[in-house]
């Protein structure tokens, strides 16, 4: 068979295509779900710098309890930790059922995940305080879903690779949002147009959100 996508053959009992991923479609009732979801991501900066100065030990020892803090954020904000790349982290809001307030949710978590490590910077004495560069996307999503647990899904959205994006271009200690979130929070919330950043093909629109007492 042919995929639809990328004009790959792949077997006629693949359920994705082996090689960009997407869902062929072959069985009705595969257990696919399609949501609306709202991607955090977060990079801790600074971090390499201050971790010259530590063990190994000292290190795990810090980022573990820098994460599950992060964990125990984004769970009080009805969210899911995901995933954990290095000193970055990945959470997702709107499942397992989509919430209208997920989108909102994720805002809030993003600005205590802040706060919360400029807290921890007053009161350590390192040198080299670490800051957090966050971006979050919000965009349709599918899921296969393996067992009923969204960190064994199979998730196909452009929301992780827009959320990556705006990580990557984020000022430290700032969170950026797309447009897509954009519309949703702007009555809730105050953001600050940035611009356009593009990677690999892919054009995001940015926002800034502006922390009360920031």
């Amino acid at each position: 068979m042919q995929c639809k996508y990328c004009a790959s053959e792949f077997p006629e009992d693949a359920q994705f295509c082996p090689l960009c991923g997407a869902f062929t479609g072959t069985k009705s009732d595969l257990p696919l779900e399609h949501l609306k979801l709202t991607i955090l991501r977060a990079d801790l900066s600074g971090f390499t710098k201050m971790s010259e100065s530590m063990t190994a030990e000292e290190v795990m020892i810090f980022l573990n309890n820098v994460f599950s803090t992060m964990a125990e954020i984004t769970a009080s904000h009805k969210g899911i930790m995901y995933d954990i790349i290095g000193d970055e982290m990945v959470s997702i809001f709107g499942y397992p059922q989509e919430s209208g307030f997920s989108p909102q949710m994720a805002i809030m978590a993003a600005e205590e995940m802040l706060r919360t490590i400029l807290e921890m910077n007053k009161k350590e004495t390192a040198e080299n305080p670490i800051g957090l560069k966050i971006g979050i996307a919000m965009e349709k999503a599918s899921l296969y879903n393996i067992g009923n647990d969204l960190r064994s899904s199979y998730i196909m959205t452009t929301g992780f690779a827009k959320s990556q994006v705006l990580q990557k271009n984020a000022e430290e200690n700032t969170i950026l949002i797309c447009d897509n979130l954009y519309r949703i929070a702007k009555s809730f919330f105050t953001f600050e147009e940035i611009g356009e950043f593009v990677q690999d093909a892919l054009s995001v629109r940015a926002f800034e959100y502006r922390m009360k007492g920031a």
